[in-house]
């Protein structure tokens, strides 16, 4: 897979952000609103089989019903409550409230359509409307701030948009789910993952979007079993691949495995201004090295790190956080991010925003805007997939641009095209071992062979490890359910709340109302969330 097709979910990321209205969740949703999807205007009920079109300028909320008191002898007239509402959305522009409502009743027509307003008070600005076909029935309630505004005009028209046991798949996609889910700042990635999972669309194929999707936010998830089904699936064809290869270059002297390779690494390190390595975002396991060079790095007088996708926060927060980018929330590549600040690395991101220039062309100006502010710099380049190629026959790529308006070539190392199981952690594996071979479609110079298994035990490596329990009543109803459990170090808590990047986050079933863990001695804040992206354990610990 190129990176075209996976970093292109990120750049829509970036883009719907700016271009979706984004969901105002609530704790008192109803029970008829789980299964609410949205994509810019377009809303579906999967459960219930409701669409609604809506017009532009529509922001969707789930409740609660704020409205209730005021409206209660109109709703109590149709035997309604706030358990039947599903939906609200509000048009600003024309100062306008929608309630969607949904019972089951006894068909009086059989599968027949029916449509009508049923109150049209003008003195309050009120309309109660409804659509029925056969027992199932949705009510709308209208509520307009704006005299002028010809209110039954427009529920005329919502009246044909609104649509029962039909779903308009050219109006809803899987990242338009995703970012509807996976908010910005301090996300759900358990609640985010069950979305897309249960999603009325149809998958594609393989490493379609559903797929990038779901693997992107479940790699923010340690000790989950979905993440695991994803990645084997997607590493089996290139371990078949590359199992006899990769068995038989490890005989060969200029192969380096396990720390050797960090020693090969400085060598040309020591003799080079830039180095390049790429990840696949879905693998925590590649930041864990990116990590682990810095050392490496930073003992040769590297003193940049330059990331993709990465933002630098206006108000200077401290880093890494939320606000930073999508893949930088992961917390492996927050300890990535973490560690190059405490060695004195200046991080900072080359990703271009620029809609005025090319994608590629503007990563490289901005990698070499450094050396021009720093002619000795000595920068670790930090992307994914395909931007470290310095030569493809389809498409030009930022470190082939890189490379012809700097003057320097790039050392540039490939982690993401073999995969192959191995007695060690790592190998590197140097270019002119696989000039033959069809299987490598990359011109790196450097190709990674990277099992790492990220853990806690190797980002605080002299830290003492105590097991701790923290106990809650409301555990009691997930005793059988996984939860997502975020460690947060209290430090960072304290300094920026939400915006903090959990030091790990895992999967857990709650025994006896208690969750157990194991942590470094220190102080923390503690997540834990549900599937239906409820917050039921929301404290400090300390563990000493």
């Amino acid at each position: 897979m190129t990176l075209i097709k996976t970093f292109g979910i990120m750049t829509r990321y970036f883009n719907l952000l700016l271009l979706f209205l984004l969901i105002s969740c609530s704790s008192n949703k109803s029970k008829l609103a789980k299964e609410n999807y949205f994509n810019r205007n377009y809303f579906y009920n999967a459960s219930l089989k409701v669409g609604i079109d809506f017009d532009k300028n529509i922001q969707f909320r789930e409740g609660p019903f704020a409205k209730e008191k005021e409206l209660k002898k109109l709703l109590k007239s149709n035997k309604l409550s706030s358990k039947d509402l599903f939906l609200v959305a509000d048009s600003k522009e024309n100062g306008t409230e929608i309630y969607f409502f949904y019972k089951n009743i006894k068909a009086l027509n059989g599968n027949l359509t029916n449509s009508k307003i049923i109150v049209n008070d003008t003195v309050n600005n009120i309309l109660f409307f409804e659509k029925q076909r056969g027992t199932r029935k949705i009510l709308g309630l209208v509520k307009t701030n704006k005299t002028n505004h010809n209110s039954s005009i427009f529920v005329t028209d919502l009246l044909n948009k609104i649509t029962l046991d039909s779903l308009n798949t050219s109006k809803m996609s899987f990242p338009a789910i995703f970012i509807n889910n996976f908010p910005s700042v301090h996300p759900n990635p358990l609640y985010a993952s069950k979305k897309i999972s249960t999603a009325p669309l149809k998958s594609e194929g393989e490493n379609d979007d559903k797929f990038q999707l779901l693997s992107t936010v479940n790699s923010f998830i340690s000790n989950n079993k979905l993440y695991d089904s994803l990645i084997v699936g997607y590493e089996k064809l290139r371990k078949e691949e590359f199992k006899s290869l990769i068995d038989d270059l490890s005989k060969k002297d200029e192969v380096s495995k396990g720390n050797t390779v960090f020693m090969k690494i400085a060598e040309i390190a020591k003799q080079n201004q830039i180095i390049m390595l790429n990840e696949d975002h879905y693998y925590p396991k590649h930041r864990l090295f990116a990590m682990e060079l810095l050392e490496t790095l930073k003992a040769n007088g590297y003193n940049y790190l330059s990331l993709e996708g990465f933002n630098i926060s206006k108000n200077k927060e401290l880093t890494p956080n939320y606000r930073n980018g999508l893949y930088t929330d992961e917390p492996y590549f927050a300890h990535f991010i973490r560690k190059a600040i405490s060695l004195g690395f200046t991080v900072s991101g080359h990703e271009n925003f620029d809609k005025g220039i090319e994608r590629e062309i503007g990563q490289a100006k901005n990698i070499i805007n450094i050396l021009e502010k720093d002619y000795s710099a000595k920068i670790f380049v930090y992307v994914g997939h395909s931007h470290i190629e310095k030569k493809n026959e389809s498409k030009k790529w930022m470190a082939e641009y890189f490379k012809e308006l700097s003057g320097i070539n790039p050392i540039t190392f490939n982690q993401t095209v073999i995969c192959a199981d191995t007695k060690e952690d790592l190998i590197l594996v140097p270019r002119k071992y696989l000039t033959d071979t069809t299987k490598i479609k990359s011109s790196a110079d450097y190709f990674l062979v990277n099992n790492l298994k990220p853990t806690l035990k190797i980002i605080y490596p002299n830290a003492i490890f105590k097991k701790t329990i923290i106990k809650d009543a409301k555990f009691s109803d997930y005793k059988s359910k996984e939860v997502l459990v975020e460690i947060v170090d209290f430090k960072e808590f304290d300094l920026i709340k939400n915006l903090a990047i959990p030091i790990h986050s895992y999967l857990a079933i709650p025994k006896n109302k208690k969750i157990s863990f194991e942590l470094p001695i220190g102080k923390y804040h503690i997540f834990v969330k549900t599937d239906d992206n409820k917050t039921i354990f929301d404290d400090d610990i300390i563990i000493n």
